[in-house]
């Protein structure tokens, strides 16, 4: 009890609440053309969001808590929109229509309103709009509203100064999960963060290990690390475990309140506190989350989860993606940049802890982090060179 009062302690002196009052006034789709259609959300003060899409016809755009008042009314490629309120945040899910392919793009106009360009495609047929990436459209939409797609930019950031802290959990006499045949958690993350640092620094990153051997580190003190290092991201390694043998998968986690138990569980494992303290926790969280950093950790989370199951799939048949979720874990609260946790998968199932151990599978998913890290700043950084 007294180890959670005193990490919540430094959370409150770490931040500050920045909760928001936020209306959702309206949601029109314009037909653009037979390819195209514009969702238009318009707020009262739309400050920050986040933008998650879950497969090909699945997506949705997360807010701090937020009053609707907009018809949920689908049209045109969409079939549904379904809203769902969390503790602390909203989320309106966007289901699209399977029979087509998707790029989806956003852009910000004002305070108010955010736009979402939806391009479709058959598998038949190509669109030449689809690929016509390199020009800028200016259309106006019934609303009176331009929609505009610009250019993707190459990245122009130096990576040599870029700073990524890399977090193999537990350590020393903190052996983490123990799973099938004694394999310990810690040595598992261990090789795995130093394969993909071994990749970084290749490509030119700096990397910072919170450990580089079998020793104990607090929490707290991994934080300290990663801000003292004033870290551009934070990637904390970990192996799940369960009671249930045939629980399996890979998961990546990104900081945030929740009332999934699961994930609680989970969360109160890293954070090493009874589950019934959770609660509490839960609550700080919702008050002390920036919500800027929440959504890049969003964005990194899914661009790392979709480069790890990409290269580890074709030869891990078994593979199996949890995908993203979010949880209240210490280690990524008082981290001053996009943080995520991951689970590569469960020490105590059979298939999967015969990957854990398998020095190719450490190496692969080693790469699949490290790509989509890369991946991310590619698409957020520019640092001039």
């Amino acid at each position: 009890m007294k180890k959670a009062t005193i990490l919540i302690v430094f959370l409150i002196l770490l931040f500050f609440s920045n909760a928001l009052s936020l209306t959702l006034n309206s949601i029109n789709i314009v037909k653009i053309s037979q390819t195209k259609q514009t969702i238009i959300l318009k707020f009262d003060n739309l400050e920050n969001y986040t933008y998650i899409r879950l497969s090909n016809e699945l997506f949705y755009i997360g807010t701090n808590n937020c009053e609707v008042k907009a018809n949920l009314k689908p049209g045109y490629n969409i079939e549904n929109i379904i809203l769902k309120q969390l503790p602390n945040q909203t989320r309106i899910y966007f289901k699209l229509n399977k029979d087509y392919k998707y790029n989806i793009n956003l852009s910000k106009i004002n305070k108010n309103t955010l736009i979402i360009n939806l391009i479709s495609s058959d598998t038949s047929q190509s669109d030449d709009n689809t690929i016509k990436t390199a020009q800028t459209n200016s259309t106006q939409t019934a609303n009176n509203i331009p929609m505009i797609i610009t250019p993707v930019k190459p990245p122009s950031y130096n990576p040599k100064n870029i700073t990524i802290v890399l977090d193999p959990g537990h350590g020393g006499k903190d052996s983490g999960a123990v799973g099938i045949g004694g394999l310990q958690e810690k040595d598992v993350v261990l090789n795995i963060a130093k394969y993909c640092a071994e990749i970084l620094r290749e490509k030119g990153f700096k990397v910072v290990m919170t450990r580089d051997s079998d020793v104990f580190i607090p929490l707290l003190q991994r934080v300290k690390i990663a801000n003292d290092a004033k870290a551009d991201l934070f990637v904390s390694i970990h192996a799940n475990a369960s009671l249930d043998p045939s629980a399996k998968g890979m998961e990546i986690f990104f900081l945030n309140a929740t009332s999934n138990q699961k994930a609680l569980r989970i969360a109160a494992v890293e954070n090493d506190v009874p589950i019934e303290q959770m609660g509490t926790i839960n609550k700080i969280i919702i008050s002390l989350i920036n919500q800027a950093k929440l959504k890049e950790s969003a964005i990194l989370a899914k661009d790392v989860d979709e480069s790890i199951y990409s290269i580890a799939k074709p030869t891990y048949p078994g593979l199996i993606n949890r995908g993203i979720d979010q949880a209240p874990f210490y280690v990524l609260v008082g981290t001053n940049c996009p943080s995520i946790l991951i689970e590569t998968l469960f020490i105590t199932n059979p298939q999967d802890n015969s990957y854990l151990k398998d020095t190719n599978y450490q190496q692969t998913i080693a790469k699949g982090i490290a790509l989509g890290l890369i991946k991310y700043l590619d698409t957020t950084k520019s640092i001039d060179k």
